[in-house]
């Protein structure tokens, strides 16, 4: 274990530890919950690391709009539509026929 020293705005450290208090009912736990937060902020490096031990090479992480523009163009007629004809003939043909 180390001890650290930090400066964080009053505002910030008060409502983190109103949250803290709220989620355990003590503040006992502030220092686990720092840890969390701080091991939460790597866990990228972690998860990159790993891959590399598997061979897997990472060149880091994309953002969702990388994603989404990288994503084929889909060909043909989207998947709702067909399933809305198709939803549309069968109450269709279940109707009495007058």
């Amino acid at each position: 274990m180390t001890k650290v020293s930090v400066y964080v705005d009053d505002s910030v450290w008060l409502s983190f530890k109103k949250q803290t208090f709220q989620k355990y009912g003590s503040l006992r736990k502030l220092s686990s919950e720092v840890e969390i937060l701080l091991r939460d902020a790597i866990v990228g490096d972690e998860i990159i690391s790993a891959f590399e031990k598997t061979g897997v090479s990472v060149k880091g992480t994309i953002s969702s709009e990388e994603i989404k523009k990288k994503r084929p163009k889909l060909k043909g007629t989207p998947s709702e539509v067909i399933l809305g004809e198709m939803r549309r003939k069968r109450v269709a043909e279940a109707l009495p026929r007058q």
